[in-house]
């Protein structure tokens, strides 16, 4: 599929003219439309061929181009172009109209021919991603077609295609898949919540793949807000592409609701604490600890820290100490540079034991921290607060020398 016809609704004949020029040098190969007045844009509208590309002045001599915008979106809304909407003038409103009406791009004229083709490269690369996203899920829909043993060939094209186009989305979803199983294993005793995390964690960034370069990269959310307007699209698009794989819904669930904040002001149901599915928080957490690191220069303590200052507001408190001792579980054989951790009893503390890291308890007070030299009033601390909330976890040490 390729695009098929550019038009052009401009009524005046030299800049009309212009933009042909320039259209038809840049895309040699394609037809070229062209109406000024009214009635021969009716005429066009009713044999319009797509994928396309529209360049629409405003102000036309007996319509209003915006309309025109709003009347082809109301006709072919499921059909791919991209629209480009010029005007003459410098009224910053009238582009505000134009691009709630649904127009992808927006210039003032005089046109400049750098200006024109650089919005016409723009266009190019928006369909083709369109028409990518088409295609995949054309080939989604035929494998319908097929019976249940193809399920998972479902999933590994859906996740070919996600790390295809995301940078480091192989690596990223191991490290999250890993992280993700070890922590909903000491969170919950349901084995099939552990083998729904484990799929999951595979496609976590799938609702992304509607996104446009310059948005597919980005975190979809920043402090517990969505990142741009685009990115409150990422559930229903993640819904779109995964309903179409047969005895899904239950993985489908949980990664619509990722992005659901602990405190409920997240999206896109507005659910809150134990009302999200535990392996959405687990996967939440896991996403954002791999940015917080990237962000980081690879400093796992500072992510861990950045998690807990959500806690409570975005997070489950009790994921991110889990995701602190699995941290910790790495480096029980040691890492380079780094001194070897080990888990530890309660009943084997002893005072000089250092901590390597905090000390949640049940009910989520911080009892001691990382780097802690214990004594024997500390210890007594940790036994009795045991007795009492139970500590989370387990306790790990430094290992002595």
């Amino acid at each position: 599929m390729e695009i098929q016809k550019i038009y052009i609704f401009e009524d005046d004949l030299i800049q009309a003219t212009f933009i042909n020029n320039v259209v038809s040098k840049f895309f040699p190969n394609i037809g070229i439309k062209q109406a000024g007045k009214l009635v021969d844009i009716v005429d066009l509208l009713e044999k319009l061929q797509f994928p396309s590309i529209f360049i629409i002045d405003v102000f036309l001599e007996d319509a209003n181009g915006i309309n025109v915008l709003k009347k082809i979106k109301q006709i072919f809304p499921n059909e791919i172009y991209f629209s480009i909407v010029m005007t003459t003038g410098d009224d910053a409103s009238i582009g505000i109209q134009a691009l709630k009406a649904g127009a992808d791009d927006f210039f003032h004229k005089p046109i400049q021919t750098e200006n024109l083709i650089t919005r016409l490269l723009n266009a190019k690369k928006f369909i083709s991603e369109k028409i990518n996203a088409k295609e995949l899920q054309e080939k989604v829909s035929h494998l319908l077609e097929e019976n249940a043993k193809n399920r998972e060939r479902m999933i590994t094209l859906i996740s070919e295609f996600q790390n295809s186009k995301i940078q480091k989305a192989d690596k990223l979803t191991e490290s999250i898949k890993n992280a993700a199983f070890w922590i909903t294993q000491r969170l919950s005793e349901n084995p099939e919540e552990i083998e729904r995390v484990t799929l999951a964690s595979k496609l976590v960034f799938v609702g992304k793949l509607f996104l446009t370069e310059s948005q597919i990269h980005l975190p979809v959310m920043t402090n517990g807000f969505v990142t741009n307007e685009s990115m409150n699209r990422v559930p229903a698009y993640t819904q779109q592409l995964l309903s179409q794989i047969p005895d899904f819904e239950d993985i489908t669930n949980i990664l619509v609701h990722i992005y659901e904040n602990f405190d409920g002001s997240g999206m896109p149901d507005k659910m809150k604490t134990w009302e999200i599915p535990l392996e959405s928080r687990v996967l939440r957490v896991a996403i954002d600890f791999e940015y917080f690191l990237e962000k980081n220069q690879g400093k796992e303590a500072k992510a861990i820290e950045l998690l807990f200052n959500e806690a409570h507001r975005l997070y489950d408190f009790r994921i991110i100490a889990y995701y602190d001792q699995y941290l910790a579980s790495l480096n029980m054989k040691g890492k380079t540079g780094h001194t070897r951790e080990n888990p530890i009893l309660i009943s084997e503390l002893t005072p000089n034991m250092i901590l390597s890291r905090n000390i949640f308890t049940q009910s989520g007070l911080k009892l001691v921290g990382a780097g802690t030299r214990l004594t024997d009033e500390t210890i007594y601390k940790i036994l009795n607060v045991n007795k009492e909330d139970g500590i989370l976890g387990s306790i790990f040490i430094y290992e002595q020398k």
